[in-house]
């Protein structure tokens, strides 16, 4: 599997490639040392929204190129590592944000967060959303657009779930996404020993046993 993890916004990078996934195995996984300040950094008042530990916290935007090259990603951890929950947190920033947040969270409050997959298919393929691909992005899915478009534009819960994203990304200064955070204290910073699957796997088990 071939795959990058990089951060919209934040000159963070993490590359990985076949060769290097078959040079990397998974006994040289479990060897890493691994360090804070170096991997991960401490981050604080993270809302787990009732998630039980094990658990992760995925900030993300659905218009960032790099979180969608993550997904699939962020799909073979949580299949390799079935115990975790996993708490996503779509970033709202910045103004540009703050449109595809009120999507993401106006749609978790109608229970449908299971559509955040077809729609980051759907900004892949687009870039940017117009009104008119939301409108058929809802029909298709057979979302009821009345309550949809009622909740986006009046939920005072969608706007505390916005502010809490925002609050938490800028007072630990995680500064670009995509994001991930251990049991709500430790921030995964991806460096160039973090070239595998099993690497980046391997630092998960040890942070969730701290």
């Amino acid at each position: 599997m071939s795959w990058l993890i990089v951060a919209c916004s934040e000159p963070a990078t993490l590359t990985n490639n076949n060769e290097q996934t078959a040079a990397t195995p998974h006994k040289a996984a479990n060897m890493l040392q691994f360090q804070q300040g170096k991997h991960y950094r401490l981050v604080e008042n993270i809302d787990a929204e009732n998630a039980k530990s094990p658990y992760l916290v995925q900030y993300f935007w659905f218009g960032c190129q790099h979180c969608q090259q993550f997904e699939p990603v962020l799909e073979a951890i949580m299949l390799r590592r079935p115990e975790l929950s996993l708490v996503r947190k779509h970033a709202a920033a910045v103004p540009h944000w703050q449109t595809d947040a009120r999507i993401f969270y106006s749609l978790q409050q109608m229970g449908l967060e299971h559509l955040t997959d077809p729609l980051f298919k759907l900004y892949e393929a687009k870039r940017q959303l117009t009104p008119l691909d939301l409108q058929q992005f809802l029909t298709t899915h057979q979302v009821d657009q009345a309550d949809f478009f009622e909740i986006a534009e009046s939920s005072e819960q969608v706007v505390a779930k916005m502010r809490r994203s925002s609050s938490e990304m800028q007072n630990n200064n995680i500064g670009g996404v995509p994001a991930l955070v251990v049991n709500g204290q430790y921030l995964i910073t991806p460096t160039a020993e973090l070239n595998s699957l099993d690497a980046y796997l391997a630092l998960i088990d040890y942070l969730q046993k701290k």
